[in-house]
């Protein structure tokens, strides 16, 4: 998990270094590629805007599933807490329920 998180955090970064490389620094660019001179539609630009959506993408998944599996763990430690037992309640409801039906029949 820790090595999606960086690398979210990578894309998140390039995205943003290549949108302010095209609002700011775009003589650079055209210096180091002057074929880009007469284009309108800039390459650079949408692939940092690209790459900067598929870093929060993949970011809110990976931090979803860290936020269920902590709020699991925590339901978990509050039921230790509390004195509950898993195996417990689910082989004490399963008698109960039998018990019930065994003294209705009986009746």
């Amino acid at each position: 998990m820790k090595k999606l998180v960086i690398v979210s955090w990578v894309l998140k970064a390039l995205g943003i270094v290549l949108v302010l490389l095209m609002l700011f620094g775009h003589e650079i660019v055209l210096n180091l590629f002057p074929g880009l001179e007469g284009m309108s539609i800039n390459p650079f630009f949408y692939a940092g805007i690209v790459f900067y959506a598929a870093g929060a993408v993949i970011y809110f998944f990976v931090n979803k599933k860290e936020k269920a599996e902590r709020r699991r763990r925590e339901i978990e430690e509050s039921y230790k807490a509390a004195g509950f037992d898993d195996s417990d309640d689910e082989s004490g409801d399963e008698s109960d329920v039998e018990s019930v039906g065994e003294n209705s029949n009986e009746k």
